[in-house]
């Protein structure tokens, strides 16, 4: 059966770990409304907001290939992901402005915060017409260590902390304010790999020979 592989992100980590598994796929980024606040209910966990995102994500980039009728393909496969910071019950998504990436830089200075990131699964059977959705989220806990107000401007000055969430880059100049992390380390960057491995896997998809 052909299958027909799609990330639903712009993101350059999340292409960088498809890469890196040998993963033959497209990009097609989703241009939905990530503003959090539009999904987040009385009880709405930190991890069903990020899953729930990354679905709607998955889900307008899917319809939109299905609805095309040019797809010479067995098979659609969508992979998309979101990520959120939470502290203290506080979600923090990507600063659109220096001080808002100041403000929640000092809010997570010398604290520790959690990175919850949901990916979404979406196939698309062609052929029998039918469609699946898996979902996965992951928690890693992510220590600062106590940083000056001058670092955090010194740090923004890079331009790294936009488009990103929490406004810090792990695998960027950002590594210099954690102490530790507990958890998946792929995860903190914006995708958790084994757990997408898994998912892969369970949908026929062949990852690292099996």
């Amino acid at each position: 059966m052909q299958k027909r592989i799609i990330l639903a992100s712009h993101s350059p980590r999340r292409k960088q770990f498809l890469d890196e598994l040998g993963l033959q796929y497209e990009i097609l980024p989703s241009l939905i409304d990530e503003e959090i606040s539009n999904v987040m209910g009385e009880r709405t966990s930190a991890a069903q907001t990020a899953t729930e995102l990354a679905r709607r994500k998955a889900f307008t980039v899917g319809e939109k290939l299905r609805q095309n009728g040019n797809n010479k393909t067995d098979e659609l496969i969508i992979i998309a992901a979101d990520t959120i910071v939470v502290l203290d019950d506080k979600l923090f998504g990507k600063p659109s402005s220096p001080a808002e990436a100041r403000s929640i830089l000092q809010s997570l200075c010398g604290k520790t915060h959690q990175v919850c990131t949901g990916i979404a699964l979406l196939v698309y059977n062609l052929a029998q017409g039918t469609m699946q959705c898996l979902t996965e989220s992951e928690i890693s806990l992510v220590s600062f260590r106590k940083y000056n107000d001058a670092e955090i401007d010194a740090y923004i000055n890079t331009g790294e902390p936009f488009d990103k969430a929490g406004a810090y880059a792990l695998q960027g100049i950002g590594c210099c304010l954690v102490s530790k992390i507990d958890g998946c380390y792929t995860n903190v960057i914006g995708l958790p790999v084994p757990k997408l491995v898994k998912m892969l896997r369970e949908v026929g998809v062949r990852v690292l020979g099996q």
